[in-house]
């Protein structure tokens, strides 16, 4: 019997981008959005919680991972550093498997439920 493959959780952040300069060099002229003080400070804490709700759900089965795309060394070959810093879609951006599934938020019970829809379907 082979184990059960795990399923991927990549929270992708951009904090800066969230409090008005995104630190691709724009120097935030475009960015228009209120940034609430703490969002980005504790995205990196809301993301630990989630992977240790994903654990006890699904132990062994899912690793989360947070990636703030504007210190992390692989920050500027990511798609989704662009993504970020494009405003295109707010932080932070949700990857299940590789596929971008939620930008904006963090929705625990959310994201709970699709990683059981697709353990579900890998069963």
């Amino acid at each position: 019997m082979t184990l059960p493959e795990k399923i991927e959780v990549v929270i992708y952040d951009a904090p800066a981008a969230r409090a008005g300069d995104c630190g691709c060099g724009c120097g935030g002229h475009h960015h228009q959005q209120e940034a609430e003080p703490l969002s980005g400070a504790n995205m990196e804490l809301q993301a630990r919680a989630l992977a240790l709700t994903l654990e006890a759900a699904f132990p062994g089965r899912v690793q989360v991972e947070y990636i703030n795309v504007l210190k992390d060394p692989r920050g500027p070959g990511l798609p989704q550093t662009a993504l970020l810093c494009s405003l295109a879609y707010p932080p932070p951006l949700v990857y299940l498997n590789g596929q971008g599934r939620f930008a904006g938020a963090l929705p625990a019970e959310r994201i709970r439920e699709e990683v059981g829809k697709i353990l579900e379907s890998k069963d």
